[in-house]
């Protein structure tokens, strides 16, 4: 534990530097968060973390009306309401830099460059206070792993979260996602996508397998992605399921958003309804293999709606531990407590906040 306790007191030791940065030009000014969505949210946690009042969102999309999370108004930038001189807006939209749409709008209403901060990087940062309270939890799943690989990397992605540094030395190639050098195919695999999306994944299966395997199984709720599934599993054989995977049967919302990004959501403005299933209740007489779950958050629910097919077939498992902060050790520990007989490893495919996959792999 020797590593562990050092990057723990690496990060406690530079953290104040961190949420300086962040902080810096926003005491006693009045912010606004220009974006309604995920990010615009965790912004709004952020400076609630601090004591840092915000005064509402505005939003191009939603604007007229009231965000059901935080009970704020949203509000369409052009109107100004809660506009000060001692306004600063933060830009809460991945993907904005300051040749984007969003910096040039607010300058055409008149803002100055110092009232408007692109504050992307703490999109995913997580502050101190939640390493301190979750610290237990990081030792145990960290200690859940099987190999050094895995180690460095867990503890490079903690010092990423909380220090936002580099990932670079322990990234894996990207071919590898979901085909680590450890999991081992036959040509009796039945595989099960959660989080399809346009079957590229299930392709990459198929070719790993040379075109021999027992099935395919593929959850995707978004109807708009059934025709490039079809384009990318070509002659491959396989079932589409058009269900979010979920711990029960239910309706839940769903922002449909046609990329790899679309998810289930907790607010009503996420937009449609999907139907859900457990995996449990649909495949398990299929007797998978080989089950991997990339869907935006709702893991932990899946693999509670999975337990009865892990614990009776022990399937190969890629998770995906990156959407949620906290799945970065629940769901190791989870899976562990389901399954003692998994080794678990974990590999980091990107140098950035996500593509980070949890393997839990039936010792042999």
């Amino acid at each position: 534990m020797e590593y562990f306790n050092r990057v723990v007191d690496d990060i406690t030791e530079r953290a104040g530097q961190i949420k300086a940065e962040f902080l810096s030009g926003l005491q006693g000014k009045n912010p606004v968060i220009f974006g309604a969505g995920n990010c615009g949210h965790k912004l709004y946690g952020l400076l609630q973390t601090y004591g840092i009042a915000v005064s509402c969102f505005w939003d191009n999309r939603l604007h007229g009306n009231t965000d059901a999370e935080t009970g704020m108004n949203i509000i369409k930038p052009q109107e100004r309401k809660a506009v000060t001189d001692d306004t600063v807006v933060l830009v809460g939209v991945d993907g904005q830099d300051v040749d984007g749409p969003i910096y040039r709008q607010l300058r055409s209403l008149g803002f100055d460059e110092a009232q408007i901060r692109i504050v992307n990087r703490y999109f995913h940062w997580m502050p101190l206070t939640y390493l301190q309270a979750n610290l237990e939890k990081y030792r145990k799943a960290y200690q859940l792993l099987a190999d050094e690989l895995s180690r460095q990397v867990y503890l490079a992605k903690m010092k990423n979260l909380f220090l936002m540094t580099d990932m670079a030395e322990v990234v894996s190639p990207g071919g590898e996602e979901y085909f680590d050098k450890k999991l081992l195919l036959t040509d009796n695999e039945m595989f099960i996508d959660c989080g399809g999306f346009d079957g590229d994944t299930a392709a990459r299966f198929a070719e790993q397998c040379g075109g021999r395997y027992r099935g395919i199984v593929i959850f995707e709720p978004e109807a708009c992605k059934k025709a490039e599934i079809k384009r990318n599993m070509g002659a491959n054989p396989y079932e589409l399921y058009p269900f979010g995977v979920w711990s029960k049967r239910t309706r839940l919302y769903f922002n449909a958003l046609g990329t790899e990004s679309s998810h289930i959501s907790e607010r009503e403005s996420g937009g449609c309804m999907i139907e859900t299933a457990s995996l449990d209740e649909t495949v398990y007489d299929k007797r998978p293999t080989y089950i991997k779950m990339d869907i935006e958050g709702a893991e932990q629910e899946a693999l509670k709606g999975g337990r009865k097919i892990i614990q009776t077939y022990k399937p190969k498992l890629a998770v995906c531990i990156y959407h949620k902060p906290e799945d970065l050790f629940d769901i190791p520990i989870m899976i562990k407590e389901m399954m003692p007989v998994y080794e678990l490893y974990v590999r980091q495919y990107t140098n950035a906040w996500y593509d980070t996959v949890l393997y839990a792999i039936p010792e042999c």
